[in-house]
This record gives C-alpha cells, structure tokens and sequence, in this order.
C-alpha cells in the first residue's frame, strides 16, 4: 500500500524535527489498520538512496560494519577472533582453564558411558552353575520342530483372597493355558539339553536353534500383563540356566551364541522396572518369592551376556531375601500366605539357592551375616517339609497346596533344598531328599540333581563333591507359582465372591 506523499514526507521529516532522543525513547505504534506500514521503522535515520550506494567493490575503507558486508554462509558462520585490548597479552585471552577443561571432558564422558545400553558397558566372560556335559559321540538326531515366538501373554490372577492361598480352579486354568506356549517351548529346550547331557551329538546345537528362533522374532518383548510378567520372569530364570548349561558346548555358532545372550539381556531389562519400585504393601512381590525369581530371571541373563550389572541386580534381590529372614529362619512374607506358607518357602528357596550358586561361580561373598541367614532359611524350610506341622504352629492354618496333587509330600518338589544339599551336606538332608531325587525343574533349567558345580559357599565351607547323574531325568513341571500381589489388608477377611484383582 502506498502512502501519501505529503503523509511520506512527514515521516521523513520527523526525526530532522524532534530529535534522534524522543524518536529511539518512544516505542513503536501499532499499526492503524490492517496492511498499513508500521511507523516505528520508518522513524530512524534517514539512509542514503540505494542508487547512491557504491558497488561493493567499490567502497571505500570507512564503509559500515562487517555485519552488513557479509552474507549469510560458510564465512558468516566463522566467528571472529577479537583482538586483545591494549596492554593485554594475546596468551592471556580469556579461555577455559585446563584444569577445567579437562573435568569437563571427565564428566562428558562419564555422562556418555552411563547414557550407553548396559550390555555397552561392561561385557566380559562370567562363569555358569553348572558342570560340563561329557563329550558328544555318534551322529546328529534331527531336532524337533521349533515353536512359534510368544511375544505378548495376557496372564489371569487367580487367587481369591488377600493372603493368596486360595486359587480359583477355573482361572487357574485359564492362566495354565495362557502361559502354556511359554512352558511348551522351555521344554522343548530341555529335552535337547537332557540328550546333550547324555553325549548325544547336535542336541546342544537343536537346543540353541530353538532359542534363536525365538530370539530372532523378539519373543517376551511385547507387552505382559501383571500376571504375564511373573510368567516372563519364571520363563527368563529357566531360558538363561538352559543357556547357559549348553553354551560351552564344542561347534555352536557364534552368532547364534551371540544373538541369544543378547536376546536373553534385553528380556530382563524389561523384567528390572518392577521390581525397582517402592512398596509398603503387606504382601510385596518387590520383596517376596517373586523378587527372589526375577533376581534370578535377571542375573541369569547377565550371566549369558556377559553384562556385570545385571547380574549385580539380581544378587542384591538374594542379599534383600536374605536380609528378611528372621531369627527362627522363616520369611515374613511367606508366613502370611496362610496355607500355603510352606510351599512358598519352598518356591522361594529354590529361586535363593541358584542364586547363591551365580554369585559364588562370579566371585561375589555374601557376608558372614548373609551366610547364617541362608544357612538358618535352609534348615527352616527342610524342617517344616519334613514335618508340616513346625510351619502350622506358626501360621495357624494346615498347610495344604491347592496347586498340586493332594497326596505329593513337599519334598516332592523340593530342587532348591538340592542344590543347596551340594553346598551344606549333611546327613539330615541327605536322608530328607534322597527318596526323591533326581530333581528337575523347568523354572531352574531343567534336570538338577548332579549337574550344579558343589563347591564353597560364603561361610568358607567346603562342599562334598556331587556325582553326575546315572538315569535318564526328563524336566519335569515346576510347581504352579503364585499371582502374588500387593493388598494392604493385614489378615485375610472370608472369601469373596470374585477374584480380587492384583494391587500394584
């Protein structure tokens, strides 16, 4: 739009009229309307008319600053070196002490090392369980086809009451299906680790083909309910253990090896989160079995891949398990189960005794404290499985487990007390578990008796050495465990008509 140009004329007059001050001390008026110039910016000094401007090469030296002279680009982006004031040493230019400099750097660096995946971190050769297979002979047997990947697993809490010791049959079942390709699938890999044991050739290299398959496609990746995610744990302690009994095997491919141990790592970061969490819950799966198995779910991983600081997580779970024992050497958390008290002790001893077994095989002592607080778990739980009533005293209630046949004795299912039997010997629980052996649990592995390394525990004890196995051991079907959640009431109230929902 044009102006006037009596109306032009007095913009260009104005400041000549009223002085460079009352121009630059008054702000900028809106304009009046819509499209219209802005008077502000035209009240300024006056500049020469563009024709009046010399070429660029022609101006002379007295032309306006460099600013104006330099077009945005490369140059425009090179800041300039100002010189030193005078009298100033140009060494003396202020700059960023050395000293300085370099904690700078320090922290830049250590800022990128801790901003790296944990499997960047640290990644060096950590020692397994368990003792080698003997060496393979005779020809390969074809391996059985692989399963389809489980990415996702929607599980089913099916406890009733706020003590969960009372499982509902039908959601039971509904969780047993949902969690079945999972089982299916470990056993799978059991079997072909059972055969590599024997001396069978390529069974080791079938048990990794069906890892990798799974490992491949991002299997336990996907999203996981409550429930779902204590399956992922309980899945992730028996896929490393199987691992990492098969992984020294001669003529495994590297990649393979490679692909899985990375896979197997991935797993257990998303398993950690939970598990970090505060809680103040009367029932915490931050502090009862369930993080006894994600502490082994997790170091069993960090084992496979190498990576120190999961195994350190899954230490520090049996170091908080072990801290809760009390001076008869029961688990607080597991006494308020009620009923079913003396088969979580079980449960949970199984997933601390492995877990012993990781950290003694990596050089990690617990403390003489820690020690007799296992020591005193240990003869606890193999007391109140010999003699059911110890543990009823305290609770209250008869003990009974729902999840299994009503005739099986507790010590049935007892592999944690096995391999702890390694460690401690002693007549009593030799006499306690003999009638049962061999063990096997899929959750641990598959086949136990015979295969887990004896050897000292943290007390500085030494262990009798354990004979390999003499008959052929098929894992068999852990225990059921628990949909162990979090409610705040403290005794449980009668039984409700509907499943109470896991707290978080």
């Amino acid at each position: 739009m044009r102006l006037p140009q009596a109306r032009l004329a007095a913009l260009l007059l104005l400041p000549l009229l009223t002085g460079p001050a009352l121009a630059q001390s008054q702000p900028p008026s809106p304009p009046s309307r819509p499209g219209a110039a802005r008077p502000a910016p035209r009240a300024t000094l006056p500049r020469p008319p563009r024709q009046a401007v010399p070429p660029p090469s022609r101006r002379p030296s007295a032309a306006p600053a460099a600013p104006r002279a330099v077009a945005p680009g490369r140059e425009a982006r090179r800041p300039q070196r100002t010189p030193p004031p005078p009298g100033r040493p140009a060494a003396e230019t202020p700059a960023r002490p050395p000293a300085a400099a370099g904690a700078a750097a320090a922290a830049t660096l250590l800022g990128a090392q801790a901003a790296l995946p944990e499997e960047r971190r640290e990644r060096r050769p950590l020692e397994g369980p368990f003792l080698p297979a003997p060496a393979a002979t005779g020809e390969a047997a074809p391996c059985e086809e692989r399963l389809p990947p489980l990415r996702n697993l929607e599980g089913f809490g099916y406890f009733l009451d706020p003590a969960f010791s009372r499982p509902d049959p039908k959601r039971l079942a509904m969780d047993q299906a949902a969690a079945k390709p999972l089982r299916d699938w470990l056993a799978l890999v059991q079997r072909a680790l059972a055969r590599h044991r024997k001396g069978e050739a390529g069974a080791a290299a079938c048990a990794l083909e069906a890892m990798d398959h799974w490992a491949r496609n991002g299997a336990l990746l996907g999203a996981f309910n409550l429930q779902g995610d204590y399956h992922r744990a309980w899945g992730l302690a028996g896929a490393g253990l199987s691992f990492l009994a098969l992984r020294e095997a001669p003529g495994l491919e590297a990649p393979r090896l490679d692909r899985v141990a990375r896979w197997l790592a991935a797993v257990a970061r998303q398993i950690r989160p939970r598990h970090d969490r505060p809680s103040e819950a009367l029932i915490s799966d931050v502090r009862n079995n369930q993080a006894a198995w994600a502490g082994l779910a997790v170091a069993a991983a960090g084992v496979a891949a190498g990576e120190r600081a999961l195994l350190d997580w899954g230490v520090e779970r049996l170091r908080n398990q072990l801290l809760q024992v009390d001076e008869r050497g029961a688990l607080p958390q597991e006494l308020r189960r009620g009923a079913m008290a003396l088969h979580y002790h079980l449960f949970a001893f199984d997933a601390l005794a492995a877990l012993e077994r990781l950290a003694v095989a990596n050089g990690i002592a617990l403390t003489e404290a820690e020690a007799a607080a296992y020591r005193r778990l240990r003869d606890f739980t193999l007391a109140a499985a010999r003699e059911p009533a110890r543990i009823q005293a305290l609770v209250g209630v008869a003990q009974t487990n729902p999840l299994r046949a009503p005739v099986e004795a507790p010590l049935a299912r007892a592999p944690g007390l096995e391999i702890a039997s390694m460690v401690m010997p002693d007549a009593e629980s030799e006499a306690a578990l003999a009638p049962f052996r061999p063990y096997a649990s899929v959750w641990l592995g598959g086949e136990v008796t015979g295969w887990w390394k004896p050897g000292p525990r943290a007390g500085k004890e030494e262990a009798a050495p354990s004979s390999g196995p003499d008959s052929d051991v098929s894992a068999s079907a852990p225990a059921i465990p628990p949909s162990a959640g979090a409610p705040e009431d403290a005794p449980p109230p009668p039984v409700p008509s509907a499943p109470l929902p896991a707290p978080r």
